[in-house]
């Protein structure tokens, strides 16, 4: 009997240490004859799932050397990994219920109510800000979506609003003490309109669509949306930023209708996903997204069925000499691709808006696009490179990576 009892305890020791090492495979396929190197999604609950368990686990991922990688797991139950592939072959990681490790994030968001309730965000390529509801308040007009640019892969949003804060309130400081020389030198080496050695914000927003805004379209008018309502912070990386915005109620030809947003970037990809959609339309709808041209040059603007490219001279294209590389990606191609141009805001800087857009659009129905910015010191010297990395980025999306769980061997 005593014999038996230890058998049975010595089995049960035996299966609960294989459980508690129970390990799988993911496999990371690369169809492609080229290098690919990107965050990738695996469905968390399968992976859950096949290690035998519950939903909700922590997970350690490591490469074939046993050395853990950054992972995280997303509000929608995925695990992303960053997966390195050679061309046409298999890399394969390793994972496992346990805590994983603090790893320093690529991706940042930051909500500002010093700064009339911006909500910005970054991966380790670009900044992107969204105007909230303190601004539209106020009545200034600036519909669209802001990009900043980078020149390092650091986390830079938190440290620029700290210091165009405290430069701000200095230099308000010293111009009430009459000390307008000074108060200016502060204003000169604090904004974040200038380049102090890691970017600047120079991009022109205003009565436009920005950068990558999505709109409604009432024949060959754009309906501008406003200021965001309400946010929320749904994914915070390592490896994924995701944004969730609602914009107030408003009245597009004759019915109630309200937005809804869902942005999200990943470490190094130069393209944030949009994903917009609208309850209350009345009928169906035409559905933009699009970016703001500044200049007529016709070298400038590149308009393709499946992406808009624009070379964007900057606030001060004298002073600044560079260009900001803007567009919009339509992976599957866009319905129409078209410049609208704006009669109205010439005061303004504004030529008009290039978009993509996608016709007879439900209500409740998802369209999903992407976005993006970059510059000639974040990796893109010049706009026939940007225009080879947004080919290169439908290419990537059309052929996407394969990726299986296996049970480890």
């Amino acid at each position: 009997m005593n014999i038996k009892i230890s058998v049975i305890t010595i089995l049960s020791a035996l299966l609960m240490g294989m459980q508690a090492h129970a390990a799988v495979s993911l496999c990371v396929n690369n169809p492609t004859n080229r290098q690919r190197n990107e965050v990738v999604a695996f469905d968390a609950k399968r992976v859950w799932n096949v290690l035998g368990v519950k939903e909700g686990t922590s997970l350690i991922v490591k490469d074939l050397y046993r050395l853990e990688i950054p992972s995280q797991l997303t509000h929608d139950n995925q695990l992303l990994i960053e997966a390195t592939v050679m061309p046409m072959a298999t890399a394969r990681y390793t994972v496992e219920a346990g805590t994983p490790r603090t790893y320093k994030s690529a991706v940042d968001g930051y909500y500002s109510k010093w700064r009339v309730d911006d909500y910005t965000w970054e991966n380790d390529k670009a900044i992107f800000r969204v105007y909230g509801p303190e601004l539209q308040r106020r009545g200034e007009k600036a519909f669209g979506i802001d990009a900043w640019l980078k020149s390092t892969e650091e986390l830079e949003v938190r440290s620029r609003y700290n210091s165009f804060r405290k430069g701000c309130e200095e230099a308000d400081a010293l111009r009430k003490e009459g000390n307008k020389a000074a108060a200016d030198s502060v204003t000169l080496h604090t904004t974040w309109h200038l380049d102090h050695g890691t970017g600047l914000d120079c991009y022109n927003v205003g009565p436009s669509l920005g950068c990558g805004t999505p709109a409604i379209m009432l024949g060959d008018s754009i309906v501008m949306p406003w200021c965001y309502k309400e946010y929320k912070v749904l994914d915070n990386g390592p490896l994924r930023f995701t944004l969730q915005l609602l914009y107030p109620t408003t009245t597009i030809n004759g019915a109630k209708v309200t937005e809804h947003r869902i942005i999200s970037v990943d470490k190094g990809c130069y393209f944030n996903k949009m994903t917009v959609w609208y309850d209350g339309l009345n009928g169906v709808a035409d559905v933009a997204g699009g970016v703001v041209m500044h200049d007529e040059q016709p070298n400038n603007l590149v308009i393709h069925r499946n992406y808009i490219a624009y070379s964007d001279p900057t606030d001060n294209p004298e002073k600044h000499n560079f260009q900001i590389y803007v567009g919009v990606v339509f992976p599957n191609g866009a319905d129409k691709t078209t410049l609208v141009k704006d009669l109205y805001h010439q005061k303004q800087g504004i030529v008009g808006n290039a978009v993509g857009v996608r016709r007879c659009v439900k209500s409740n129905e998802k369209v999903t696009y992407w976005f993006g910015a970059s510059w000639c010191k974040s990796g893109t010297p010049d706009q026939d490179t940007w225009i080879s990395q947004i080919n290169k980025f439908i290419d990537n999306c059309n052929t996407p990576l394969n990726l299986s769980i296996q049970h480890k061997q």
